[in-house]
């Protein structure tokens, strides 16, 4: 009829999520909505159950690392969760199955601090049964970097010695334990304040850095 306002269709927004991110590249870092990321054929939705901030992240923050980052960018490298989607192409997982994932938040691939994170499923990995998932995130980068580096890159052999400069932090620490486990003797440097921890993480010797 003449005078009535015509009726409008109702507006669907698009889901979203709570994610901690950067507008632009030096910039501080948000917490707000952001759309839910779209999956693609090889990819896999991982609902984010704990996740950690590294170094590594601030420095994509500042510029300090130069990468790609696709703005508004959301920082963190490391990802635990549960299956939440996956694209058609991705097999050998199913909703609800525990992964984790520790190369997000940097070269374009959106990052770990947020309820949902996308991630290639090459680049994704099964949750041991019983390991805790907060520890799980704590370990991840650490973790890793001290594998990579001594079994990858300095293939490390049981009966080498290996000297670890910086000993008490959390890479450092991480390689300690892992060349320990490794069957190598171990000298650490660190800080007075770090020798008990490093003999504890399994070094032989610990000599202090001053």
């Amino acid at each position: 009829a003449r005078g009535r306002h015509p009726r409008r269709r109702p507006v669907t927004l698009p889901p979203t999520m709570q994610a901690a991110y950067i507008a632009q590249v030096g910039g501080p870092i948000e917490i707000g909505a952001l759309p839910l990321p779209p999956i693609g054929p090889t990819d896999v939705r991982v609902r984010v159950a704990a996740s950690g901030v590294n170094p590594v992240d601030l420095f994509v923050r500042s510029g300090a690392y130069r990468t790609h980052t696709p703005l508004p960018f959301v920082l963190g490298r490391d990802a635990v969760g549960t299956v939440a989607a996956m694209g058609a192409g991705v097999s050998g997982l199913a909703v609800g199955d525990a992964v984790w994932c520790n190369s997000l938040g940097h070269a374009g691939r959106q990052g770990a601090l947020a309820e949902y994170a996308v991630v290639a499923a090459e680049r994704l990995y099964r949750l041991p049964a019983g390991v805790d998932t907060m520890q799980a995130a704590a370990v991840l980068h650490t973790g890793a970097t001290a594998q990579l580096g001594l079994a990858r890159h300095a293939q490390l052999q049981a009966g080498e010695t290996l000297l670890i400069e910086g000993a008490g932090g959390g890479v450092g620490s991480a390689v300690v334990q892992m060349a320990h486990a490794m069957g190598a003797r171990v000298i650490a440097t660190a800080s007075a304040r770090d020798q008990a921890w490093c003999r504890q993480c399994g070094a032989d010797v610990v000599i202090d850095y001053q």
